[in-house]
């Protein structure tokens, strides 16, 4: 049996003069139950968010407008620059499945050094930066509705 968490309503002693026990819905609610669908919904976006990454780094190159972060195609970055945004992204995703207090704060973290990726972007490739701040924008909307549903 779970543990009470604080949020289940006490039946009465009184006897019921149906005989039927009344069930309200704070009898169903369990802490624990409750914060597993706010991970799985922040987890499919943290990792669609590493998917429109993979996307926007492909698409850079297409385009020949390569991010700062990948260099021109002549001349590319050091191959440990190349998962800068993606192990920002993935630190994201390790803070949702490991919550703790503190989560919302590496939430933040995570934001604020995908805005300073896609700043690096914006006198070279102003298109690549656009769509950089917008995937920022989108973590910071998850993490704001991760804190949000957390109980």
């Amino acid at each position: 049996m779970a543990p009470k968490s604080g949020y289940e309503r006490r039946k009465s002693d009184a006897p019921q003069a149906t005989g039927f026990t009344l069930v309200g819905t704070l009898d169903l609610v369990n802490t624990q139950t409750a914060e597993r669908p706010w991970r799985v919904l922040a987890s499919v976006s943290w990792v669609g968010i590493f998917l429109c990454q993979v996307a926007v780094a492909v698409s850079s190159r297409n385009i020949g407008k390569s991010a700062w972060w990948l260099g021109p195609e002549s001349n590319p970055q050091f191959p440990l620059l190349w998962g800068l945004p993606f192990a920002i992204t993935i630190a994201g995703l390790v803070a949702t499945q490991r919550p703790r207090r503190y989560t919302i704060f590496i939430h933040l973290g995570c934001v604020a050094a995908l805005v300073g990726v896609a700043l690096g972007d914006v006198s070279n490739a102003p298109g690549v930066a656009l769509l950089e701040f917008v995937l920022a924008g989108i973590a910071l909307l998850v993490s704001l509705v991760s804190l949000a549903a957390r109980p």
